[in-house]
């Protein structure tokens, strides 16, 4: 180990004239939000690598990411899944740090954690770790990139690993059904090729040609030049730079090779197409998808973010609104779908309804309706000026990131793409209005240059017949998922541009009401201290001011942050749960139905930056949040919706059974919302093994839990509108209300905010509720074992992987604070040596991880480990062992 040590002294000392070289100042005056209190710079060091410095001296998470400007497009032919691969293997030693876990363990030891991920032609490692060790982290971090090593002994066993994680995508309809998106892409361009590697394409007959291939691979593409870094830190920017010259310097110089490739993802004759795909779940969508030039040569224009905004708009007189009305959409979306440097696919992105899906020939038509709508309508001044309005005003006024680590993956690709003095601002700024360049693009999105992608549940048919191949059907070849494609005819062409005229109801959107002008702070301007700390461990809290039988209201204003927004947060407690599981579901369609009768009014308001949720599992939770200036306006049309749609549907029918036009809006609705809850309740033993274990532990833990299939047998039956009205009184007959007002709002406003929720509650004939039950925990004994076995093949036979969840419960919290400290830090850093162990050394699966455990007022600790290595139950004695001791194990932590 000395003499290991040495060399590497003596290697730095060889490149010391690079490594210790100033840095080129390319950019001291970066473009930030007013109230930003953090210094930035862009530094270049001797080597070609560009940094962003960020200093802030209030921060208690230091953090740091580098992108490199290679992904899977530059895979070698031979071993598809390779950058995948290499990002993997960076992990398990270095030169100076050979030891394969002393990365994750320092950043676990030290309040942090790391990741990675590979995309198409970027790859991203980032960290967090508390701040004062942020210099043992970059010194661990940037050896990645001076001196990996590719451990011999590594490799075998990481191939295991990648092969783990592609069969976990193999049954994740996300990953199938991109893999058949890829499988229409042109044969010669990297998009068409698999790209996250198993044991078959990584060589597993030839480990070290493989790690060859690697070291040759990590030369050509990991220089310098082609690498961009964020960090950020307390120290000073001066003390950032000179750490990050000391640990960054020695990074071999070279800018990689360029983007090049032989023709478009999807040329002319790859368009105009249908692909039909049959998902594992039950699911419904249409994807109408256009090729277009890339995003990069329009950074500061943004023609893709102008069509996004109008044509997957939800406000009234959309297409979503339109076919929210018809009952056959559950989401639409519209955006890129990929993007690259020579191209991207923009997509319009429909969730059916069991409705929408018998009618999807009507809705292809309704979109081509809209979009020639927009099309017709041409670029529009004030619709561009009204988006870079509201992104503006987000970049303004934006929160700091909820972790600096986000902050520094964003800042790191940022770098790739946009000036040093625009890396923040970058992807918010609208700065070019460039109509030509919308003719452009809009004149691209008709009917015979598209990609149709149909999903159905109801394809499954056609697939078991035994003409299916005949008919064209095939499994795609890695992941098996069964499709079929077409050309689009010419009778479908011509329905598809015959519009239905004004009769179909669309309409472009109005000018939004909601955009804020008042963005004046309410805080103290003099506040000092734990007035203004962010932080968490010294923060001055809320101030309960108002309690009663009824209504308990905490206010706390912002001093710390000082952005004008305001949230509401409401936890509304009522005994509706003990009442039975049809009770709990139709609770759940009202709140549905309360939020999708809203929606075309309240889209606006999201755009606006301001958001509402009313959710119900044992009691309710609500919230509204955003710009503080016209919450209210939100807040009150938010609370007097839940009043007039508990009405509405009392009076819905009137005598003979003749049921009004509102009703029968509030009727439509329901069904749909009653079939998407049917849908996911369904959907259950589809999702991972560990959601499926997930649920059965809460079902274990929580005594008195209504089981899933009761809740489907209670909604299968006809639900009527008087049933959701009766549902309604009665959950909210008897309440108590916790009412939480933060941000930017004053007691006097707070305490208004708590009136207008109490008169919106009374309006549904709430009163106080006189006690509030609490859910009762199953208490484990001491000593003994409770096994839950649930035999997932039996209702997913395509399930290859199973999962072993073990809970280790400790006890209640808030009892013995000490021991509750001492649980949090025994299970951080229980979960570095538990992925260690169980992931890397034992490859019992792709998904090991071991945390806190908490079932509300009771915790302890959790480990789950989800693969196809070995049965359950051995599983759980190599889990066992783990705890017991050794090296590497419960001694240890």
């Amino acid at each position: 180990a000395k003499a290991s040590s040495g060399a590497s002294r003596r290697g730095a000392t060889a490149v010391s004239a690079v490594a210790t070289a100033a840095p080129t100042v390319v950019e001291d005056k970066v473009r930030a939000p007013a109230n930003d209190q953090r210094q930035y710079r862009v530094v270049e060091l001797a080597n070609g690598m560009q940094v962003l410095l960020t200093s802030d001296a209030t921060c208690d998470s230091a953090a740091a990411a580098l992108t490199v400007r290679c992904g899977t497009f530059q895979d070698t032919d031979d071993r598809p899944g390779l950058a995948h691969f290499h990002e993997h293997m960076l992990f398990l030693g270095t030169e100076k740090y050979p030891k394969e876990d002393e990365y994750t363990r320092y950043l676990s030891e030290h309040g942090g954690d790391g990741n990675a991920f590979t995309m198409n032609e970027y790859t991203t490692y980032y960290f967090k770790v508390a701040s004062p060790h942020l210099e043992g982290a970059l010194d661990r971090f940037s050896q990645f990139f001076v001196g990996p090593t590719f451990d011999k002994g590594c490799v075998e066993r990481e191939m295991k690993a990648v092969d783990s994680e592609s069969t976990n995508y193999s049954t994740e309809d996300g990953w199938r059904l991109q893999q058949i998106m890829k499988a229409t892409a042109a044969p010669d361009h990297p998009f068409f090729r698999f790209d996250v590697g198993n044991l078959g394409t990584l060589g597993a007959d030839d480990p070290m040609g493989t790690r060859q291939k690697l070291i040759d691979w990590n030369k050509e593409h990991y220089q310098a030049g082609a690498m961009r870094l964020a960090v950020v830190g307390r120290q000073s920017l001066e003390d950032l730079e000179q750490l990050i010259v000391t640990q960054f310097g020695s990074v071999r110089d070279g800018s990689g090779p360029a983007f090049k490739y032989d023709t478009l993802p999807w040329p002319k004759e790859k368009l105009g197409r249908v692909v039909y795909c049959v998902p594992l779940k039950e699911a419904r969508s249409i994807s109408v998808c256009w090729a277009l030039p890339s995003a990069d040569k329009q950074l500061f224009a943004k023609p893709e973010t102008y069509m996004a905004h109008l044509l997957g708009h939800e406000g009234m007189g959309s297409l979503h609104d339109v076919l929210n009305e018809r009952g056959w959409v559950d989401q639409l979306s519209a955006g890129p779908s990929q993007s690259f440097s020579d191209g991207q696919l923009f997509a319009v992105n429909i969730t059916l309804t069991p409705e929408g899906d018998e009618n999807r020939e009507n809705v292809m038509a309704l979109l081509f309706e809209w979009v020639e709508m927009v099309r017709q309508a041409g670029p529009r001044r004030e619709v561009f000026e009204e988006i870079a309005s509201l992104n503006e005003i987000s970049f303004a006024h934006k929160e700091e990131s909820p972790a600096n680590d986000d902050f520094a993956v964003s800042a790191a690709m940022s770098l790739h793409k946009y000036p040093a003095a625009e890396v923040l601002r970058g992807p918010f700024a609208l700065d070019e209005w460039k109509p030509e360049v919308v003719t452009e693009y809009l004149k691209a999105l008709t009917p015979d240059n598209c990609l149709v992608f149909l999903t159905s549940s109801a394809f499954s048919e056609e697939v078991g017949k035994e003409d299916a191949k005949v008919k064209g059907w095939q499994n795609e070849e890695w992941y098996g998922a069964p499709f079929r494609e077409e050309p689009i005819n010419a009778d479908r062409l011509a329905k598809w541009k015959l519009a239905e005229g004004g009769e179909s109801g669309l309409a472009l959107p109005m000018p939004n009401p909601f955009i804020p002008t008042d963005f004046s702070l309410r805080g103290d301007p003099a506040a000092s201290g734990l007035m203004v700390t962010k932080l968490p461990m010294e923060v001055t809290p809320p101030t309960l001011i108002c309690k009663t039988p009824y209504l308990r209201v905490w206010q706390k204003t912002d001093n710390a942050f000082k952005t004008p927004r305001q949230y509401v947060l409401a936890h509304i407690h009522t005994p509706v749960y003990d009442q039975g599981p049809r009770e709990v579901a139709l609770i759940r369609l009202f709140c549905s139905v309360v939020y999708d009768d809203l929606n075309a009014y309240a889209y606006d308001a999201s755009c606006a930056g301001l958001n509402y949720s009313l959710d119900f599992s044992d009691s309710f939770s609500m919230s509204c949040g955003g710009f503080s200036h016209k919450l209210s306006e939100l807040l009150d049309v938010f609370l007097s919706r839940l009043r007039e749609v508990a009405e509405d549907c009392e009076v819905a029918e009137g005598e003979g059974g003749a049921v009004s036009e509102r009703g029968m809006e509030l009727l439509s609705s329901l069904e749909v919302q009653r079939q998407l809850l049917i849908q996911d309740y369904k959907n259950l033993t589809r999702e991972e093994p560990y959601a499926v274990g997930s649920y059965y532990l809460g079902q274990t833990m929580l005594r008195d839990s209504w089981h899933i299939e009761e809740y489907l047998s209670a909604i299968e039956e006809p639900v009527t509108l008087k049933d959701l009205a009766r549902a309604a009184r009665e959950g909210f007959k008897k309440t108590q209300i916790e009412l939480f007002v933060h941000g930017n709002a004053t007691v006097e406003e707070a305490r208004t905010m708590a009136d207008r929720v109490v008169e919106g509650f009374s309006a549904l004939g709430s009163e106080p509720l006189e006690e509030v039950s609490r859910r009762k925990i199953t208490k484990l004994t001491a000593g003994t074992s409770t096994v839950f076995e649930y035999d997932l093949a039996a209702k997913n036979p395509a399930q290859e992987n199973c999962c072993t969840q073990n809970i280790y419960q400790v006890g209640a919290v808030g009892v013995d604070a000490k021991r509750d400290a001492a649980l949090s830090v025994i299970c951080h850093v229980a979960s570095t040596s538990c992925y260690q162990r169980l992931r890397t050394e034992e490859q019992l699966g792709y998904i090991v991880q071991s945390g806190v455990w908490a079932e509300g007022h009771v915790a302890g600790l959790n480990v789950i480990v989800q693969g196809k290595s070995l049965p359950p139950r051995e599983v759980d004695q190599r889990i066992e062992a783990w705890l017991g001791g050794g090296p590497k194990g419960g001694r240890e932590i």
